[in-house]
């Protein structure tokens, strides 16, 4: 269910920017992203602003930035495989915050763009494997996005 006027943004937009890169469809957002750096020789630092720049746009535009409609709520809660979503947003934030929730951020990212099933981890060690191999998305960032927010694990 699409509850936003405009169409979300493709991966294609947010690389599209970078003259010198040739976004390549049937590739991760990720792997894209890697290549993306080794072709502009970003460092670690750079590199790292950028992620977080390209994870929040993606994010932005296959959510929204309205966190006062629960339709989204709603949607994200169906996205991270909770079946019957709770009709009001204090709700569903708290589901989307239990322990019970585990999921990867990037991995939801990708779940929107490509297809890729979600993963919905059983428990936390598992999740923090997944999440620890570059799939991480800034704390600091997170706290500003309030879907993002709401899925937010310590590491």
């Amino acid at each position: 269910m699409n509850t936003r006027s405009e169409p979300p943004m493709q991966a294609a937009d947010w690389f599209s920017q970078f003259d010198d890169f040739t976004y390549n469809p049937i590739e991760t957002v990720q792997t894209n992203f890697t290549r993306l750096a080794k072709v502009r020789k970003w460092g670690a630092k750079l590199k790292s602003k950028r992620w977080v720049q390209c994870q929040t746009a993606l994010f932005g535009s296959l959510y929204g930035t309205d966190t006062t409609k629960l339709e989204i709520w709603q949607e994200l809660c169906r996205d991270v495989l909770i079946d019957e979503p709770p009709n009001s947003i204090t709700k569903c934030k708290e589901l989307l915050g239990s322990r019970q929730v585990l999921v990867n951020l990037v991995n939801l990212v990708e779940h929107r763009m490509s297809g890729e099933p979600v993963i919905r981890f059983s428990c936390y060690r598992a999740w923090r494997e997944y999440t620890v191999q570059g799939r991480t998305y800034p704390r600091k960032a997170a706290k500003e996005d309030g879907f993002i927010k709401a899925l937010l694990r310590k590491l």
